[in-house]
């Protein structure tokens, strides 16, 4: 815009001199026809007499009538005649009043005004005199003067004439145009982006600014013969022509496009690149400016985001907390695996997605304890659009969800809000476990004698609790400012205690027992369990320690000791009688069974049929006492882990799994062949199937899960099997999953406990398990158990 109003002041600019320099021109041809006349009167008086008459009118008309200030003065410079336009420039008027044209000349110009007449008088003119000029009301103008001499009849000058412009507008605006020009120079050549002036069919730049010859690597020379269509990457060169086409037809007055260059080392580099015409009196294009912006750290940037964009979008689909994503129209717009599963939805279901968040509510509210507060608080939240920290919501089957809301808002602007949803239900019971635990505790060492005792870094002492006073003895006055060390411990703890105190320097914390002497005299043991204790600056002041007198306890372990000793002895002493008395009952059942036999052979015939069975009934009797008494040998052998094995239906314990744990509506879990009863313990074969079962299900990614369980009837042992058709298991982890804490994936339930208990009840049989698997088709576990 400002270019457009310089260009329109200099076009006016150059009328103004046009039709000033005619002016003068029209003025000089005039003064000399008027010379041309004085001289001709010497030939005939009369004749230039009457031409001189007609031509003093013509010239005085034209004096009148020019659009400049015109002014006649005598030799001395004192005014004789002025046209309206000098009158009106100059605020005097020699009709009215006599005036000096020096004497309104500003100082600083007296002496170049002096030396410009004086070329007048030598020369018959004077051009483009210039000068400051002070006005009748005190205005200062800068004025150009064109003058020429007035000659008598003797040729002598006698006068001088002259044209006065007011070029002190023209001034300001030619400094104003200069100032822009140089400017707009400083800012071109010092301007980080590319700038570039061009002629559509030139081989070469008429203009490159620095940052363009140091962006490509050219110098000013050299673009001179080179085009930026010339270094425009070939891709791009079709665009680039179509566009710079329709700009020159005058379809587009500018363009821009983002395009790829090849600089002078071969290297390619985005740029913005933005072309404007430059039209000229025909308003036809006739050049173009080109600006280049180096845009390759940006496009790189670019492409770094939107791989940033699909790793956050691939993390939030898989994040094991539920995220919510809704416009500024509250329509959701994503919603991740967890958050289906949250809400009993399928993992890919996007059923949700879409649709209003007020129908996601009306579609869930069912689940909650609570449905129409749930519909509150969200009709709350929708209206206020505030952030949401930590609300617990509680389901009907004893979940419990934590979600937080976060508005996004965009420069002022709200564009919508993320919702998390985490199921807290464990967390929330053990936080609940930890707040009963820490009223317990609290409650237990508000009533242990627990003395706290601070000490500075050398061990004086600043401050001790009453239970510190009740254990040693001593009152908080004898204690204050007194060494704890030399106080309170024996000989042979104080070396102890210096060892730790070494440590608490190091900012170490520990636990260790010293013997300490109370004020009464007597040794008593105590429990020290020490810490380092810091200023706000984290500078070691000294340390802090809590005392607990064990002596009780100690003498309760000597007596545990000995207790425990007592016991081991007789634990044996009973396992060894437990063998006698069975010996002993099993040897006289075993007669009392040979002579109730032999009774019966021999006297069959003598015995009646009630005798018969009595003896009979005997014989069971003592069958049944037998078994009783291996029983009871046996249970006595069983350590605490042991099992109680009975018969027990597998197909049972699996069909009852099937019924009691989840499984996901495109999962089926089937019996392939009835599976045979055999001895075990119901409890832990329940727990291995469940885990074996609950695994499968938990890792089949497929839109149709199967889960197949089966056996196979071998010599010595059953081999069961559990087949999935999940994630697959890969070669190297075949052994691991069976450590303790080693899981694959990152299923959230797994506690990476479970194949760890499969194989430990697998042994308990003195069975093995074992598998195989390929990834993406399925998994099989094999695990035996002895008949």
């Amino acid at each position: 815009m400002e270019n457009s109003k310089i260009e329109i002041l200099e076009r006016a600019l150059e009328r103004q001199k046009a039709a000033r320099k005619a002016a003068e021109k029209i003025l000089e041809e005039k003064s000399r026809e008027l010379y041309m006349v004085s001289e001709e009167l010497k030939v005939s008086n009369e004749k230039l007499e009457e031409s001189l008459s007609q031509k003093t009118s013509e010239l005085e008309g034209v004096f009148l009538n020019i659009i400049d200030a015109y002014i006649v003065m005598d030799i001395m410079g004192n005014v004789l005649s002025m046209n309206d336009a000098a009158v009106e420039m100059l605020g005097y008027d020699a009709s009215k009043e006599s005036f000096n044209l020096t004497a309104i000349v500003k100082e600083e110009y007296l002496e170049y005004t002096e030396k410009a007449f004086k070329d007048l008088y030598e020369k018959g003119f004077y051009k483009n005199y210039q000068a400051i000029i002070k006005t009748k009301n005190n205005e200062e103008k800068l004025v150009q003067v064109n003058s020429s001499i007035i000659y008598n009849k003797e040729g002598k000058p006698i006068a001088a004439q002259g044209i006065l412009r007011d070029i002190t507008q023209e001034n300001i605006y030619k400094e104003l145009i200069e100032q822009q020009k140089k400017q707009l120079d400083i800012i071109v050549d010092h301007s980080p982006i590319g700038i570039s002036l061009s002629r559509k069919d030139d081989i070469g730049l008429l203009m490159a600014n620095n940052s363009l010859t140091k962006m490509f690597g050219f110098s000013q020379e050299e673009f001179k013969k080179i085009k930026l269509q010339d270094l425009t990457f070939d891709d791009d060169k079709e665009i680039s022509e179509i566009k710079r086409s329709e700009l020159y037809n005058d379809e587009i007055e500018s363009y821009s496009l983002n395009k790829r260059y090849i600089k002078k080392s071969g290297e390619i580099v985005w740029a913005k690149t933005s072309v404007t015409g430059v039209k000229d009196t025909n308003n036809k294009v006739k050049f173009h400016v080109t600006t280049i912006e180096d845009i390759t750290k940006e496009k790189r940037a670019l492409e770094k985001l939107k791989d940033s964009e699909n790793r956050l979008s691939t993390l939030i689909v898989h994040l094991q907390s539920g995220i919510l994503l809704e416009d500024n129209h509250k329509n959701i717009q994503v919603v991740n695996k967890k958050f289906n599963s949250l809400f009993g939805q399928c993992e890919n279901d996007n059923s949700f997605q879409g649709s209003k968040v007020s129908y996601f509510h009306e579609k869930v509210k069912h689940l909650f304890k609570y449905p129409e507060q749930f519909l509150d608080i969200n009709s709350l939240v929708m209206q206020k659009n505030d952030e949401v920290y930590k609300q617990e919501l509680e389901l009907l089957d004893g979940r419990v969800i934590e979600r937080n809301g976060i508005p996004i808002v965009q420069d002022g602007v709200y564009k919508g809000y993320l919702w998390s949803y985490y199921d807290i239900t464990i967390g929330k019971r053990y936080e609940e476990s930890l707040e009963a635990q820490k009223e317990k505790y609290s409650s237990i060492i508000a009533n242990m004698n627990l003395g706290l005792l601070e000490v500075d870094n050398n061990d004086v002492i600043l401050l001790a609790n009453q239970s510190f006073c009740d254990i040693s003895g001593y009152s908080l006055n004898e204690l204050v400012g007194k060494k704890a060390a030399d106080l309170i411990l024996t000989d042979d703890s104080k070396v102890v205690f210096d060892s730790k105190m070494n440590r608490r320097e190091r900012g170490i914390s520990d636990s260790y027992e010293v013997k300490a002497t109370s004020k009464s005299g007597e040794t008593r043991n105590w429990l020290i369990s020490g810490a380092p204790n810091y200023n706000v600056n984290g500078k070691l002041i000294g340390s802090i320690g809590i005392h607990l007198d064990i002596t009780e306890q100690k003498n309760l372990e000597k007596q545990k000791e000995e207790l425990l000793n007592s016991l081991e002895k007789q634990n044996e002493q009973l396992n060894e009688y437990a063998h006698i008395v069975s010996h002993d009952l099993k040897s006289p059942l075993r007669s009392i069974s040979a002579l109730l036999s032999w009774t019966k052979e021999d006297f069959a015939e003598k015995i009646g049929e009630d005798s018969l069975i009595n003896l009979n009934m005997m014989e069971d009797k003592v069958e049944k006492m037998d078994k009783l008494i291996g029983d009871i040998l046996n249970y006595s052998s069983i350590e605490d882990q042991g099992m109680n094995n009975n018969d027990v239906n597998v197909n049972e314990v699996v069909e009852r799994i099937i019924d009691t744990i989840f499984i996901p509506n495109h999962i089926k879990v089937v019996i392939k062949n009835k599976l045979p009863i055999i001895k075990a313990d119901s409890t832990r074969l329940q727990q291995l199937f469940q885990n074996l079962i609950s695994n499968a299900i938990n890792y089949i990614d497929k839109e149709k899960g199967l889960v197949e369980v089966d056996f196979e009837d071998a010599k010595d042992f059953y081999i069961f099997s559990i087949k999935d058709n999940g994630v697959g298991i890969p070669k190297e982890y075949h052994e691991k999953i069976f450590k303790i804490f080693n899981t694959l994936g990152d299923y959230e339930k797994s506690t990476g406990i479970g194949l760890s208990i499969v194989k430990k009840v697998v042994e308990l049989y003195k069975g093995e398990i074992w598998l195989e698997s390929k990834v993406g088709v399925g998994t099989t576990f094999f695990f035996s158990i002895k008949k």
